[in-house]
């Protein structure tokens, strides 16, 4: 009797789009337009969720068909979004280098050794350098610094907030308002940053899942919790304190959002560290609350960034399962 197990294949259809560029392409452009199709009816959230899938999608596709061909559905897709927009590049320039260049570049390198730490490294590094880039284009473009061009964009969001609470027959307190604003806007670049981190990563680990269950993936299939990021990422975290603590200006303002995105990297780690430990202790119940306290507390990922710095010297999870060669 053979018990080898049976290979699992993609489902039909699923094979026929994924292995086709223009299908491919059209299924992507589909996913990044959705929202704004649907914008203000009941479907606009479900399809939002599916809009935030387009770097899973790119991640199967990257590892089924290579880095090569899921540049080409990239493009082919950048080209329906300008043409959908009546030849605004906007869209398509979004579309191609956010949502399809960066999971591309970060899928790409899951099969070197590390792998999942180099593809979470690769893909924070994209989103800083987009971040800052776009950022610096505005400094120069209004002829003021970076920080100026982040309150300028927040400011109809304050201006609106103001307006709401009067309309509500409510009073605004203009220094707590003030004092919002101000930590808001030193904040706001890395942590959208960290947030797009957050989402673009996770779906190159789910489009990692996908192509290991399919079988056409053969990299790092490390799990989560053995992520480690080593020493240079402490130096780093160390190295944008001490120049967001001595510097000034906008060079005070790149630091100060460079820490907070690497220490969500860090907080990953440590967040594995602590899931480690829980598990190899049989604490089911307490690791489903703190999960849950990060949901609803956010705040609560402080102590997870120091566990992670620390993690990466002295190893704290080598005595369950070593994430850098300890016995």
């Amino acid at each position: 009797m053979n018990d080898t197990p049976t290979p699992r294949t993609l489902p039909l259809a699923a094979e026929f789009v994924l292995t086709r560029r223009v299908p491919c392409a059209v299924l992507v452009t589909c996913l990044f337009e959705a929202p704004l199709w649907l914008a203000g009816t009941a479907l606009s959230l479900p399809f939002l969720v599916l809009h935030l899938l387009t770097p899973a999608l790119f991640a199967v596709i990257t590892l089924g068909g290579g880095m090569g061909f899921a540049a080409q559905v990239g493009g082919l897709a950048a080209l329906l979004a300008t043409l959908l927009a009546h030849f605004s590049l906007q869209p398509g320039l979004l579309l191609v280098t956010l949502y399809a260049a960066l999971p591309i570049l970060a899928t790409g390198v899951l099969a070197r050794e590390n792998g999942m730490e180099r593809s979470a490294v690769h893909l924070a590094i994209g989103l800083a350098t987009a971040m800052l880039a776009m950022l610096v284009m505005g400094a120069i473009q209004q002829h003021v610094g970076v920080q100026e061009v982040v309150g300028r964009v927040l400011e109809p969001l304050f201006t609106g907030m103001t307006e709401a609470q009067k309309a509500s027959g409510g009073t605004v307190d203009p220094e707590v308002l003030n004092r919002l604003r101000t930590t808001m806007i030193l904040i706001f670049p890395g942590s959208v940053a960290l947030s797009l981190w957050i989402v673009w990563w996770g779906d190159v680990m789910l489009g990692r899942t996908i192509a290991t269950y399919y079988g056409f993936y053969e990299g790092d299939q490390r799990p989560l919790s053995l992520i480690h990021f080593g020493s240079r990422m402490a130096y780093l975290f160390v190295a944008l304190t001490a120049v967001a603590l001595i510097a000034s200006g906008s060079v005070k303002y790149v630091a100060i959002n460079g820490a907070l995105l690497v220490s969500g990297l860090l907080a990953a780690q440590g967040l594995a560290v602590t899931h480690v430990w829980l598990r190899a202790r049989q604490m089911p119940f307490l690791t489903a609350l703190v999960y849950f306290l990060l949901l609803i507390q956010p705040a609560m990922v402080l102590p997870f960034v120091v566990i992670g710095l620390f993690d990466t010297r002295f190893d704290y999870r080598r005595k369950y399962m070593p994430a850098s060669g300890g016995k």
